[in-house]
C-alpha cells in the first residue's frame, strides 16, 4: 500500500505512485494541531517553533503549516502563503475521506524543502535522508526492484505528517498547483515520487508539464491504496525531466 505514513505533504506531488510503504510509522503524540495557516521560516534558530520538527521524524527546514484537516470536506493548504522558501509557493487541495473516523477534523503538519543546504535533517532507524539523484541507483520499480532514478533535476522535497490516532484514506489523490519563481529545471515533463521502504517509487504517468513558472497535478480518484497512516510521515519529491 502506498503510505502517507513517511509527507510535501507532496507531495505527488503526494500522488499514487508505485510501491508500497514509506518511512516507518512513528509514535507522535497527537495534538489539536492549528487551524488555518501558520507560516514557519525552517531556517529559524528557533527550531523548536516549527511544528515540523518532530522526534524521529525527519525535519523539513522549509516552509512549514500545521492545519486541522478535514474529515468529510476538502482541505486546502498552502505552503508559502507569507513567505516563500526557495522561491516555492505549493497549494495543495486534500479530498475528504472514504473511512471517516467520528470527529470533524485531525491534527496534521505539511512542509517544504529542497534538498540543498542541509535543509533536511535528523534520522530515521539512525540513517540520514536519502536525497533523489536523478541518473543514479535509489530507486525502485512497481515490481519494488531497483532501478535507476529518472529525471534530470529535482526541485521539491515535501511531507505531510498525519498526527492523529487514526488510518485514513483519501477518496481522493491530492491536487497541487506549484509555482517556483526560480523556475522548473525541465519544461517537458515534472513529476512525483514517493519514499518507500525499498527507494524512491518515481511514477512518471501522474506528472504534468510546466507553464512559466506554474506547474498543475489534477487529482483523480483513489485506487484504494493511498493511506495516510496514524502518526505517519509521508514524503514525495518532485522531478523534472
Amino acid at each position: 500500500m502506498i503510505r502517507f505514513g513517511s509527507a510535501i505533504a507532496a507531495a505527488a506531488l503526494l500522488a499514487a505512485c508505485g510501491g508500497h510503504g514509506v518511512v516507518p510509522q512513528q509514535n507522535v503524540v497527537p495534538s489539536n494541531g492549528a487551524s488555518g495557516d501558520v507560516s514557519f521560516d525552517g531556517l529559524s534558530p528557533d527550531a523548536k517553533t516549527s511544528p515540523c520538527d518532530v522526534k524521529g521524524m525527519y525535519y523539513f527546514h522549509g516552509n512549514c503549516v500545521a492545519f486541522n484537516m478535514n474529515i468529510n470536506s476538502n482541505t486546502v493548504v498552502t505552503l508559502g502563503k507569507y513567505k516563500q522558501y526557495a522561491g516555492l509557493k505549493i497549494v495543495t487541495t486534500l479530498s475528504p475521506f472514504s473511512n471517516p473516523p467520528k470527529v470533524k477534523t485531525v491534527p496534521a503538519v505539511m512542509g517544504d524543502a529542497t534538498g540543498k543546504k542541509d535543509d533536511i535533517t535528523g534520522t530515521v532507524k539512525r540513517k540520514a535522508f536519502p536525497l533523489y539523484v536523478p541518473g543514479k541507483q535509489g530507486c525502485v520499480n512497481t515490481q519494488n526492484k531497483p532501478e535507476i532514478c529518472p529525471g534530470r533535476a529535482t526541485f521539491v522535497y515535501a511531507e505531510l505528517i498525519n498526527k492523529s490516532s487514526y488510518t485514513l484514506k483519501p477518496k481522493n489523490t491530492p491536487s497541487f498547483y506549484i509555482t517556483d519563481q526560480n523556475g522548473f529545471p525541465g519544461k517537458n515533463l515534472c513529476f512525483p515520487a514517493i519514499l518507500t521502504s525499498k527507494g524512491w517509487a518515481p511514477n512518471e504517468t501522474l506528472g504534468g508539464k510546466p507553464s512559466g513558472n506554474t506547474l498543475r497535478i489534477g487529482s483523480t480518484k483513489n485506487p484504494g491504496e493511498l493511506i495516510f497512516p496514524a502518526n505517519g510521515q509521508f514524503i514525495v519529491v518532485g522531478v523534472c525531466q
